[in-house]
């Protein structure tokens, strides 16, 4: 048990106080500054109830929490198998992370103090050499480390804080890259020092958190948008276009009968977003071309090969998906066309409400894939089903792509299977995507040749070609895929046991937003995957949490200052800069707004701040509802859901109570 002296006869007038307050009003999420527990450090985080995490990972270091009263700014971080011979805080504390020591694995973080075990250095370097001051060393009192709980107490006066000061923060275990907080590569979180000053008179509320997937834009399932009858809910449609359908007349592009054909007016309605993939080679169970006719013939009048007619007896391909047409992607006059009608789509769909959201990279190979496998005939043929290109043909497809979509980055980002130097360094600058359409196999993804060990570390293509690695891709950018193997691929996948198991461990590791269109959306309510259906859903992509919103109880001049704390407990981040506003109401009217310097593209795994300031000088004397919302930029309404109980009737959530 805590002791604080002859603090104890106090303590029981104010647990009685608090029994007494407890049976006249009900529980409020409601908590004011002034009356927070203090801290003690002594290794017991039981004072640091209520106080919310301001980063967690998994694996050994698990939360950082931080605190202040007048005097100290307390540490806290609690873990399982924590160093208790090394460990280290790391401290931005002037708000500029261009200045100060630039501590790895975090990005850009402008260090000024270490508190290195019980030491605390100062920076004095040029912000990459090695170089600290010894400043002084914590006692017993102040820095307490075990296993399990690592607490400490440095005075604000030390560290140059003040009141309306902020700090970024990181912690290190044992100098390890993997056990810290936050996570590798994501951002130092920053904690504000007037949020908790007691005797401030602040409100902190709490808001209570919805357990349940949620049905967002831009994650989970995208199933074919042929079908508008799913059971599950779904933000998502995967349209596949081949090259016929879009040009079935030279130079004309029939857009109309594409979107009649995929619903786009029905999916528009209802904020249901399309993943594109052109396709010029999608195998099915019988001969046909999906190249235009007008095409076709046109190659063969130039004197060019149109390309291969195929169909597969080495079982290779699977039945039913085993006959088509490849064309001859080295035709200088197919890649003309191509690049014409990539143009076409993108100018097509470039607007702020385009229904758009994704483009896949497609185009070539089968089921534009980039791979036209098998290459082995039953008799030892080679390209058997269609010869692939090498990438002197192939990157200008992928070029095709970048120029045209390169400008619309805040409504349509590019995704291309398989990593290629073009989707990292490319006339544009533009980074992109990846998408996995073998999700769940673990072969596919851990074999050398692989997806992801690709992704990762780069890998020998099908047709002989090095190709470099498109590493963490997902920092900046959205991963996606489906299933593999249809039906059976997608059940074994979902159902509890080592298939499950799998893709939770591919989840963590790639970093999906949706999967489709083999996907689950079919499946019927409640069927008996849907437990972990619901699991995967909440964990893929983004799911934003409110943890704490603080504020001034009454008014306090011309504005109000708030501070949030969000959690993404999902594996990605949102991709689109949609804004974060935080607002006062009155009867349901929005009376005053401000929009914050959040960037959702930015809000990775871990908890992330928002903060603004909202002008009060003309609203009248009364109480006025807080609340927050991320508004679609193409409505300016919400448009999404965080996983919070108190949602208001237009999709903002309320976040407490104001008083002027």
């Amino acid at each position: 048990m805590k002791t604080r002296g002859n603090s104890m006869k106090l303590t029981f007038i104010l647990v009685t106080m608090t029994a007494i307050l407890l049976t006249l009003f009900p529980v409020s999420p409601f908590i004011s500054n002034a009356e927070a527990a203090s801290i003690v450090v002594d290794g017991d985080s039981s004072d640091w109830a209520g106080i919310p995490a301001i980063s967690t990972n998994s694996g050994t270091a698990r939360v950082l929490k931080a605190s202040h009263d007048d005097v100290n700014l307390y540490l806290l971080v609690e873990g399982s198998g924590l160093s208790t011979t090394m460990g280290s805080f790391w401290l931005n504390t002037d708000g500029n992370a261009s200045t100060g020591y630039q501590a790895y694995g975090w990005g850009t973080t402008g260090i000024e103090w270490l508190l290195e075990n019980q030491s605390l250095y100062r920076y004095s370097g040029d912000g990459s050499s090695w170089n600290w001051d010894w400043s002084s060393t914590l006692s017993s009192s102040q820095y307490v480390r075990t296993s399990s709980t690592i607490e400490a107490a440095i005075p604000l006066s030390t560290l140059g804080l003040t009141v309306g000061s902020t700090v970024n923060i990181g912690y290190l275990d044992n100098n390890s890259n993997v056990n810290r907080l936050p996570a590798q590569n994501q951002s130092l979180p920053v904690y504000t020092i007037n949020e908790r000053s007691p005797g401030g008179n602040m409100i902190e509320f709490y808001p209570p958190e919805l357990n349940d997937p949620l049905n967002n834009p831009f994650k989970g399932w995208a199933p074919s948008a042929k079908s508008t009858s799913y059971p599950q809910d779904h933000r998502l449609v995967y349209v596949g276009v081949t090259w016929k359908e879009l040009e079935p007349t030279k130079g004309s592009y029939d857009f109309d009968a594409i979107e009649a054909a995929n619903h786009f007016s029905y999916w528009q309605s209802r904020g249901v977003k399309v993943v594109l993939r052109f396709i010029l080679d999608s195998p099915t169970g019988v001969p046909h071309r999906d190249i235009p006719d007008w095409l076709y013939n046109d190659m063969v009048s130039l004197g060019q090969s149109p390309g291969t007619a195929y169909q597969d007896a080495t079982g290779g391909m699977g039945a039913g998906n085993n006959t088509g047409f490849s064309p001859n992607y080295s035709s200088d006059y197919l890649i003309a066309r191509h690049k014409l009608a990539i143009e076409a789509i993108a100018a097509h769909y470039n607007t702020p409400d385009s229904p758009i959201a994704f483009v896949q990279i497609g185009s070539l190979g089968h089921w534009a894939e980039f791979h036209t496998w098998p290459y082995v005939g039953p008799n030892g043929e080679s390209n058997y089903t269609g010869a692939f290109p090498p990438n002197s043909i192939s990157n200008q497809y992928i070029q095709h792509y970048i120029d045209a979509f390169a400008a619309q980055e805040d409504h349509t980002q590019l995704l291309i299977r398989r990593s290629v130097e073009l989707a990292k360094n490319n006339n544009k600058g533009l980074i992109l995507g990846m998408y996995n359409d073998v999700f769940g196999d673990q072969p596919s993804f851990d074999s050398e040749w692989g997806w992801y060990t690709g992704t990762q570390n780069g890998y020998w293509d099908d047709i002989g070609q090095q190709q470099p690695n498109h590493a963490n891709f997902w920092d900046t950018r959205v991963s996606g895929g489906e299933f593999y193997g249809g039906a059976y691929g997608m059940n074994a996948a979902l159902t509890t046991g080592s298939g499950f198991n799998e893709t939770l461990r591919q989840t963590e590791l790639s970093k999906p937003s949706w999967l489709g269109p083999n996907a689950p959306a079919s499946l019927s309510l409640g069927n008996p995957l849907q437990g972990n259906m619901n699991i995967l859903k909440k964990r893929m992509g983004y799911h934003f949490v409110v943890n704490k919103a603080a504020y001034p109880q009454a008014n306090n001049g011309s504005t109000l200052d708030v501070s949030i704390h969000v959690e993404n407990k999902g594996v990605q981040h949102f991709p689109f800069n949609w804004p974060v506003e935080i607002q006062l109401r009155s009867g349901g009217t929005i009376v005053a707004r401000q929009s914050t310097s959040a960037d959702l593209r930015t809000w990775r795994t871990g908890m992330h701040t928002v903060s603004g300031s909202i002008s009060t000088s003309t609203l009248p004397s009364g109480t006025y509802e807080l609340a927050i919302a991320i508004l679609d930029p193409s409505t300016n309404r919400p448009g999404v859901d965080l996983a919070n109980t108190d949602r208001l009737a237009d999709g903002a959530y309320k976040l407490g109570t104001w008083t002027k």
